[in-house]
């Protein structure tokens, strides 16, 4: 069997139904940049890291409906945030009713000494938000 060493994504694709809508929440909910936009797919970039939303017609939720918990977000793609930032936004998702699911007190034995919450975007695209490890967990591994 052959072995190809993959070096890392130059991007990833997220499944969107309306482009205009999610690219305005990735932009304006999340912060990402617009990178070019075409009649059918906005290039994204996120820090130093690039991503595709994709207009699908047959386009399918990944996760089952329900309350955000363990089993309505399995299927997601995270993105790290500053752990400042994410304290003041928890904040605002409570004032503005934003749902959301922390699952750092469920234990992270992949990526400890952070914290990890999940929201969906507009198309039920699971969205994890997550810290940088704390100082002490950096220097533990």
């Amino acid at each position: 069997m052959v072995q190809i060493k993959t070096h890392g994504f130059l991007h990833i694709t997220i499944s969107v139904t309306d482009l205009d809508r999610a690219t305005d929440f990735y932009q304006n909910m999340l912060g990402c940049e617009l990178v070019r936009k075409s009649r059918i797919m906005s290039f994204m970039k996120t820090g130093d890291d690039f991503f595709v939303l994709t207009t699908m017609p047959n386009h399918t939720k990944p996760n089952s409906d329900g309350p955000l918990d363990i089993h309505t977000t399995l299927f997601h793609h995270a993105m790290i945030v500053d752990r400042e930032e994410l304290n003041e936004v928890v904040g605002k998702f409570e004032a503005e009713r934003i749902e959301y699911f922390e699952c750092t007190s469920h234990g992270h034995t992949t990526f400890p000494g952070r914290r990890h919450i999940y929201i969906m975007d507009p198309d039920g695209n699971s969205i994890e938000l997550v810290t940088p490890p704390q100082e002490s967990s950096v220097a533990a591994e």
